[in-house]
């Protein structure tokens, strides 16, 4: 939360704050800037920022009935369960007179939901997103903390959004990005933990139920959340991830599973972990590259630095909030491995782990994010974008700067008519899976009729390509982080290409030949160049991260 907080000086912080005034609340990144502050500073930090905490405090409550009179904005949905938080931790550190945090209540008991929140659930409710799910949290957040009790309205969004899951008690938010699966589920575990006890509880247990051993496998072994859709590689998916994971924690020690409960606390600390290197950047960034802030690199138009730098600190605040530390670890999924686990339809996901790699196949991608084919390749301890953590849209709902050549992935190829179709452009089905902790398998073919094995073991992964004549196997290799070139050779017999990268190296080998295809591609983490392996009706090829 620190590291988050220090991103915005007292110059940025004052010209958002005059902004606010001049403007209104349009969003909420102000909100949970202002909730980050006031909670550091129950913990002693940044204490000359108490009057700026004070007055931004003051301005939120009030702006908050307002807002949406004054500037039809969205935000207040997401925002006052982070306000009525900052107000609870406050009181409880007794950083001001009962007085000023009374008059903060007394400001928020005059929210009426219908008029101050975005996303409003029809009576009888119907299927509506993921923004009901917050403002539910937020409502239940208030009631619990005995500012309102607004249990009609909390009834009706919760029984909206049980009609979005599916059989695994995964969220389907239209199209099934993967970080609106878990944040939405982590809204209604608010809710649950802030005593909601509704008509929906039921069912909405079930669906944690089912839902809590995929939330594990879909981990990678550097502790991220899988890509998939919008609003992926900012720096809060994995804290909101970890918050999910305290959750569940808690939850399994309550029933008396100490296996589970470990896992998910193990989980949590790999999420929290695989943030440290991003932490460490100077100036830090909310995104997963090192291009410069203001070019919004891969990020999506409403994913600015304002609203989602803070946000990666108000989930790290939830999952301090929702933690029993007393809860021993037990090794999880991502650092165990040997499995193979496929999602529902609606995810079209396939997951394989082993001796600490990670593959994540896309079998059906939403084009405007992603494509099909093996979009991720993770080795515990090495950055995931030296290989690969996020495919190639062609034209990308978010900035890349330039437009790629066309979709992308680590896929097999072939010509037909003298044309090249890639696998990145194919639908995929899963023809065969196997899983030891020594060895897991994953045969995979696509519309293309071109099947790719894959073989993963503690050496790393074997890969075979069979189908028609002139095959190749495509590989985006990383070549800038947008402050960082990586070194890239080929070895004179052109079956070696090797990929250095702080420290690290992508080796690749073939029975075929590589070729660089001269093709540039960009995706959130940075830029990559296309090379190709390229062989006749059989083609193998090893990989090696270390």
């Amino acid at each position: 939360m620190e590291r988050a907080v220090d991103a915005y000086t007292d110059e940025h912080i004052a010209a958002y704050t005059w902004d606010v005034r001049e403007n209104g609340l349009r969003e909420h990144g102000y909100p949970r800037l202002t909730a980050n502050i006031g909670i550091l500073l129950t913990h002693g930090i940044h204490p000359e920022r108490r009057e700026i905490f004070a007055d931004m405090m003051e301005l939120c409550c009030r702006e908050i009935l307002v807002s949406r009179a004054r500037t039809d904005a969205a935000g207040n949905d997401f925002s006052v369960k982070e306000i009525v938080f900052c107000i609870e931790e406050v009181e409880k550190a007794g950083l001001f007179d009962r007085t000023v945090t009374d008059g903060w209540r007394e400001i928020l008991a005059q929210i009426d939901p219908y008029a101050v929140y975005t996303c409003i659930a029809s009576h009888p409710p119907e299927r509506i997103g993921n923004w009901a799910a917050f403002g539910a949290a937020s409502e239940q957040t208030r009631k619990a903390a005995g500012i309102g009790d607004e249990s009609d309205f909390i009834e009706n969004q919760v029984l909206s959004q049980l009609f979005s899951f599916d059989e695994n008690g995964m969220y389907r938010d239209p199209n099934e990005p993967m970080v609106y699966d878990f944040v939405t589920r982590l809204q209604l575990a608010v809710c649950l933990a802030e005593g909601y006890d509704g008509a929906g509880k039921d069912e909405l247990e079930d669906f944690f139920d089912r839902s809590a051993v995929p939330t594990l496998l879909m981990q990678s072994v550097s502790g991220e959340i899988p890509f998939g859709g919008r609003s992926n590689q900012f720096l809060h998916n994995e804290t909101f991830y970890a918050a999910l994971c305290e959750f569940y924690a808690v939850r399994y020690a309550g029933r008396g599973d100490m296996r589970l409960a470990g896992q998910f606390k193990a989980a949590a600390r790999l999420a929290a972990e695989s943030l440290e290197r991003w932490l460490k950047m100077d100036p830090v960034h909310h995104i997963k590259n090192r291009f410069p802030l203001d070019s919004r690199m891969g990020c999506e138009e409403y994913g600015y630095f304002d609203k989602y730098m803070v946000t990666m600190g108000s989930w790290a605040y939830l999952a301090y909030r929702m933690a029993d530390d007393s809860i021993p670890e037990v090794p999880c999924p991502a650092e165990n491995g040997g499995y193979v686990w496929e999602t529902g339809e609606h995810f079209h996901k396939l997951f394989a782990s082993c001796g600490g790699y990670f593959l994540e196949f896309e079998k059906n991608a939403d084009p405007h994010y992603d494509s099909c084919g093996l979009g991720r390749i993770h080795r515990r301890g090495v950055p995931g974008e030296l290989c690969l953590s996020v495919p190639f849209a062609k034209h990308p709902s978010y900035r890349i700067g330039e437009e790629n050549p066309r979709a992308l992935s680590l896929c097999s190829s072939k010509v037909t008519d003298g044309v090249r179709q890639y696998g990145a452009d194919a639908a995929y089905e899963t023809q065969f899976t196997d899983a030891s902790a020594e060895l897991v398998t994953a045969v995979m073919k696509n519309a293309l009729g071109l099947t790719e094995a894959y073989d993963v073991t503690e050496n790393g992964v074997s890969i075979a390509v069979t189908g028609a004549e002139e095959i190749g196997y495509e590989i985006p290799v990383f070549a800038d982080s947008g402050g960082e070139k990586t070194s890239v050779t080929v070895s004179e017999d052109g079956k070696t290409l090797t990929v250095s990268y702080r420290g690290h190296r992508c080796i690749w080998t073939t029975d075929g030949s590589f070729e660089d295809t001269g093709e540039h591609f960009r995706n959130r983490n940075g830029e990559y160049r296309n090379y190709r392996a390229a062989g006749k009706n059989t083609l193998h090829l090893t990989l090696t991260i270390a």
